[in-house]
């Protein structure tokens, strides 16, 4: 029976990226198994690489370099100059700049079939990652030293160290014994790409408005990422409208600093169903991406937040002649707790603070915004935090 050091259940952005780092700092052999079939030379049709894009910080690009994967992606990803943060109808706007950093970007846009197909490549590269796909696991049995875990083609495998990596619906996660809580908040996301009439300068921005937070994100060829999320009814009623009546609505929500938007996408709307589960670490298992955690979409945090966890994580099993050690994998999880609580707050009081209208919060959060843009000791301790430079992504 073949054995691998680790066996990560999931192929999509975090499995992958997790079995590049561990290469990276000499843990192998790695296993990987993915439901969707990865044996074309295009980019991967798996749900993790659909049609949205992922704003990768600079400190993500710097995980990713270590990876030896970033400088591919950057081929056909777009350069984030600045990050503009407003509310529609109310004074004041914070700007995040690169050249305040001593950066050459705060981050990248990149589209997910893209970065899918950059990481499979890396991959198929690397002679001590075993590509199964399309392949399920069928059921684990733990035993001593690690667990085997047994394919519905009747194949098994063992590993000294399992990862879920399966999603926020993770079966790995449930054979595990690990339950989680998932939150429907009955709010949607509603993505598509568009076109804005004038140049977008490599600026990202996010605005709040009467629906919910509207993020745009400069992609190439003069195209930006919409992400826009609110009340699924609100939502729903945008994603009904003719492509001219949305242009417009859009154009109205967000203003006319790029003037009207000329083409508009096809739209996709996700449900915002957040998930956490109750343990990310057992004996000789590890649960990590969406299976571990999912967050609001706003200020673009979820990969970023994960990719600092994968990154660490690898690093932490760097030499380890047991991987799945609980000792080592506790200390892991221990060092994670205060990024992933930071987070994970943040992205949930932040659409809240933007919709109350309650005189004080509401004066106050104005008040915020423009001593970001006033005081650049402010804005950049806040920049470092959004870039995932802030000293907690071991």
């Amino acid at each position: 029976m073949k054995h691998s050091a680790v066996l990560i259940a999931g192929g999509g952005m975090a499995g992958l990226a997790l079995a590049l780092l561990l290469r990276r700092h000499g843990v192998g052999p790695v296993t990987l198994v993915e439901a969707a079939d990865l044996s074309g030379s295009g980019d991967p049709d798996t749900p993790s690489f659909d049609a949205r894009s992922t704003a990768l910080s600079a400190g993500a690009l710097e995980i990713l370099e270590r990876a030896d994967v970033a400088g591919a992606l950057l081929q056909r990803g777009e350069t984030i100059a600045e990050v503009h943060v407003s509310r529609r109808g109310r004074p004041g706007v914070t700007r995040l700049r690169a050249e305040e950093q001593g950066l050459a970007r705060l981050g990248s846009v990149v589209e997910n079939r893209w970065f899918g197909r950059v990481l499979l490549d890396a991959a198929r590269r690397d002679g001590q990652i075993e590509l199964l796909a399309p392949a399920r696991l069928a059921g684990l049995t733990r035993q001593r030293g690690g667990y085997r875990a047994r394919l519905e083609d009747g194949e098994e495998r063992e590993c000294a160290l399992l990862v879920a990596a399966d999603g926020a619906r993770s079966r790995t996660r449930d054979w595990l014994g690990i339950s989680a809580r998932h939150r429907d908040t009955g709010h949607d996301a509603l993505v598509a790409n568009v076109r804005p009439e004038r140049d977008h300068g490599g600026v990202a921005y996010e605005r709040f408005v009467e629906e919910g937070p509207l993020a745009l994100l400069p992609m190439t060829e003069g195209r930006m990422a919409l992400i826009w999320t609110g009340p699924r009814a609100d939502v729903e009623a945008l994603a009904g409208l003719d492509e001219e009546a949305f242009a417009e609505r859009l154009a109205g929500r967000f203003g006319r600093r790029l003037g009207s938007f000329s083409r508009i996408g096809s739209r996709h709307r996700y449900p915002l169903v957040l998930t956490e589960a109750c343990a990310q670490v057992v004996p000789h298992a590890v649960v990590v991406g969406n299976a571990a955690h999912t967050l609001h979409p706003v200020a673009g945090q979820g990969f970023n937040l994960t990719l600092r966890d994968l990154a660490s994580l690898a690093a932490a099993l760097e030499g380890a002649d047991n991987p799945g050690e609980l000792a080592r994998l506790e200390a892991w999880q221990e060092s994670r707790q205060a990024d992933q609580a930071l987070i994970a707050r943040a992205s949930g009081w932040l659409p809240e603070l933007f919709r109350t209208r309650f005189a004080p919060v509401a004066h106050g959060r104005q008040l915020g915004l423009v001593a970001l843009d006033l005081l650049p000791g402010l804005r950049q301790g806040f920049a470092r935090r959004a870039m995932g430079m802030g000293g907690l992504q071991q």
